[in-house]
């Protein structure tokens, strides 16, 4: 999904249903069982450290070597330890749904070089 919405191939116009489409998913999702406001600005935050270590993979190493794996991985690995941490607050299947949701939104509202062609600048 997200390389989707990296392409500069696709429209802005699809990009911004998916958009559309993710917030209404994250929405029902949060008045379904809402998540705390911590955990919330955590998955933002894990969003944001995705970007970071997307755009530093694609601008300043141009190898696949351990830097550019590991820059693959942080994200992940934050994630994953979000979604088990909300063991404790019982069912992690809607809980880490959601916050996958919250970092899918700060991934495309703090991406907004993903939306034009910076090929045709």
């Amino acid at each position: 999904m997200l390389e989707f919405w990296f392409d500069s191939k696709i429209p802005v116009g699809r990009k911004f249903i998916l958009l559309a489409v993710l917030a209404l998913s994250t929405a029902g999702l949060y008045l379904l069982a809402p998540l705390e406001l911590s955990a919330i600005l955590m998955f933002l935050g894990t969003g944001l450290i995705f970007l970071i270590c997307r755009y530093c993979n694609m601008h300043f190493i141009q190898t696949q070597n351990f830097l550019a794996r590991l820059l693959h991985w942080i994200p992940i690995a934050l994630l994953i330890a979000l979604i088990f941490m909300q063991f404790k607050h019982g069912d992690i299947l809607i809980l880490g749904a959601q916050g996958i949701g919250f970092m899918a939104l700060a991934i495309c509202i703090f991406s907004p070089f993903s939306l034009v062609n910076l090929k045709d600048l």
